[in-house]
């Protein structure tokens, strides 16, 4: 591989070893595997010879064991890529026995300029700058879409130029200056009163995790922190609808093709990026496409300190904005801690917690609780990691069945903190949301600290998720159904959102059986889908996925409850009493949910027994009571007309649902439809 970056030309194609990018003769980036990319760099380079399969081995394979096959199998990728076969040798031709040439006929450049590239480089490594190129405003959407099509003339092309001119001096004299390690320069601008309007209200956007082009192993702090702190800075604002991270996150190292990425996250545009330590200095590469068309829209390369390179959000952020022909996102002063980027540390530690949360387990959370720690002992202004512990703390109730009285007063001090240091962080406001859905049960309240969160933040996916929770919980399906959505719209590969966000629509499979392509081991995922199978007569099946729910998740007392429920309903009663003899021995031990007691018993047909532990699940402040209108179908609707049950639905200030078809079936065959409490009571 060329030490120095070069670009090549080769039959319409454009080869970029700096960004690691082919492209076809329309622009878009043709996807190929990193060997595959690394073997047509090393033909190219060497296209005056023939190439032995040892030096490609060498080249490509460095210091590794490999095979024939490893090679044939980049070759043959290579030449789909290229439209190609083993019987075409427009690119590359086999010598059997010997090795590989490329032989069509290549153009070389450095990619310093006259080249077509996207990014214009800064002039030495050393200099510590930014520079943008020009590039091609996006086409407007709506009415004035066919006055862009139009020709421009001389005269009104200069004018726009002048606009961007003046627009983009103006914003460079408004912005504060940068650490001393980034200077400023022209951002360029697609703003301007002439033909272009800018994207509808909420256009939807994706931040890529930025790729790493320097040797040795991946930096992912810092490949998924610059996208992080970009996706923070343009959630503010309310022209934009931003994808989370997690979702992007998945497709990191999956493709180059930015576009295909954009179509995944179902965004209208993309913004990618690349990195590259250049000396004591970091290279940042970034660039805005369209995802219709692959058109790029802005481009820009910045250097900076290792230590600062997480405060570039700033520039990068208003310069999409400002491709866009949006306003730029105003940050109240006073609104940022250092862990917002300032201290790279502190922000990987930050960064890394969030990284748990994703897929939460016992480990996980336990994991994530300390990586937030560690950022607080870095940054002790770090609003956002006492937010993160706050929601963590909030998730040991369900994966851990911590009690609720121990964790949530831990919680509610560091939502306080967060608030304290940050009134108008969203991911606080988000915290304080749950801890008032599931432990204050105080519905106006928790329902108010959604919608804050989601008005200072409107591309939050858990500020919707949560208020979907909240809507769901107190029996407003329609709203519910509607923040789901908007929740999978901006975290579309989030396992925990499809599978429980999913849930409250309409038509839950397809979402579930998404969570269970992403992260085929989620045991809420499995536990849904084992419920859905005993219910439409496979039981086998869904005991299994019943059984693999709770071992995953530890014998945690959701997966084990609804194992024992879902085995009483079906007659296997034996089983079901050796799991409720288990429980209640582990309560005896310390601190277990009444209610998934009281869920045995009223399965079991002992409503008494079931009514006695509700009452005490509601003065202990148990979780689940906040799911009564949740679980009405498959755990309570035989106690619709008890009035101690209806006394507690009134106590809890939740409505009783109407018993609509859908409510009175259970989770059963028709052939077991009848449980012991359903018995019980006639």
């Amino acid at each position: 591989m060329p030490d120095t970056p070069r670009h090549y030309r080769f039959e319409g194609y454009r080869l970029d070893t700096q960004t690691r990018e082919l492209r076809d003769g329309a622009g878009a980036v043709v996807a190929l595997t990193a060997k595959a990319f690394d073997t047509l760099c090393f033909l190219i380079e060497n296209r005056d010879r023939l190439v032995g399969k040892e030096a490609l081995f060498d080249a490509v394979w460095p210091g590794r064991v490999v095979e024939d096959n490893n090679l044939t199998q980049a070759i043959a990728t290579l030449r789909r890529a290229l439209g190609t076969d083993g019987s075409d040798h427009r690119f590359i031709v086999t010598v059997p026995g010997h090795g590989y040439r490329f032989v069509a006929s290549v153009e070389e450049g450095d990619g310093a300029e006259g080249d077509g590239g996207n990014v214009a480089r800064a002039a030495t490594p050393s200099s510590v700058t930014t520079t943008a190129t020009p590039a091609a405003p996006p086409a407007p959407v709506g009415p004035l879409a066919a006055i862009w099509r139009q020709p421009i003339t001389v005269g009104a092309l200069l004018f726009m130029l002048a606009l961007f001119a003046v627009a983009a001096l103006r914003m460079r004299e408004a912005s504060a200056p940068a650490t001393g390690s980034i200077s400023t320069a022209p951002l360029s601008t697609a703003a301007t009163s002439q033909g272009i309007s800018a994207p509808a209200r909420q256009t939807p956007l994706a931040v890529l995790p930025f790729r790493s082009l320097s040797s040795g192993p991946r930096d992912e702090g810092l490949e998924l922190g610059l996208a992080d702190t970009l996706i923070t800075r343009l959630s503010r604002s309310s022209a934009l609808q931003v994808r989370a991270l997690a979702s992007s996150e998945r497709l990191a190292g999956e493709t180059h093709d930015a576009k295909a990425a954009g179509r995944e996250l179902d965004a209208a545009y993309v913004v990618e990026g690349t990195t590259q330590r250049i000396g004591g200095l970091i290279r940042v590469n970034a660039r805005l496409l369209s995802v219709a068309d692959g058109r790029v829209l802005w481009g820009q390369t910045f250097d900076a300190r290792a230590d600062s390179v997480f405060t570039l959000q700033d520039r990068i952020g208003d310069a999409v904005t400002s491709a866009l022909a949006l306003a730029p996102v105003v940050v109240q002063a006073g609104s940022r801690s250092p862990c917002d980027g300032a201290d790279a540390a502190a922000y990987r530690a930050y960064l890394s917690g969030q990284h748990e949360l994703a897929r939460p387990s016992t480990l996980r959370t336990r994991r994530a609780l300390d990586a937030f720690r560690h950022a607080i002992d870095l940054d002790p202004t770090c609003a956002r990691a006492y937010a993160g512990m706050a929601n963590a703390y909030r998730i040991l109730t369900v994966v851990a069945d911590s009690d609720p009285n121990e964790v949530f007063p831990l919680a509610q001090a560091l939502t306080d903190k967060a608030l304290a240091l940050d009134p108008a962080l969203a991911e606080a406001h988000v915290a304080q949301g749950w801890i008032r859905l599931w432990h204050d049960w105080d519905w106006p309240a928790s329902e108010a600290s959604f919608r804050r969160a989601i008005e200072l933040n409107p591309s939050l996916p858990n500020a919707h998720f949560g208020y979907a929770n909240l809507l769901k919980q107190t029996g407003r399906d329609a709203e519910s159904a509607r923040q789901a959505k908007q929740a999978l719209a901006l975290d579309p590969l989030s396992p925990v959102i499809n599978a429980i966000g999913g849930w409250f629509l309409p038509d839950p499979q397809q979402a579930l059986e998404r969570s269970l392509e992403l992260d085929p081991e989620y045991w809420l995922a499995l536990l849904l889908r084992g419920v859905g199978r005993v219910g439409a007569g496979d039981v086998s099946a869904g005991l299994a996925d019943l059984e693999q729910a709770r071992r995953i998740c530890g014998n945690c007392s959701h997966a084990l409850t609804t194992l024992g429920a879902v085995k009483a309903r079906i007659g296997d009663v034996d089983a079901a009493r050796a799991l409720l003899r288990g429980m209640e021995a582990r309560d005896r031990e310390g601190y277990w949910p009444a209610s998934s007691l009281a869920t045995m018993h009223n399965a079991l047909g002992e409503t008494d027994a079931a009514l006695d532990l509700l009452e005490r699940a509601y003065r202990e402040r148990d979780v689940r009571m906040s799911f009564l209108v949740i679980d009405m179908p498959s755990r309570w609707n035989n106690m619709r007309t008890q009035p101690r049950f209806r006394a507690l639905m009134e106590r809890m200030k939740l409505p009783m649902p109407a018993q609509s078809d859908s409510a009175v079936r259970t989770n059963i065959p028709a052939s077991a439809n009848t449980s012991a409490a359903d018995r019980s009571n006639r």
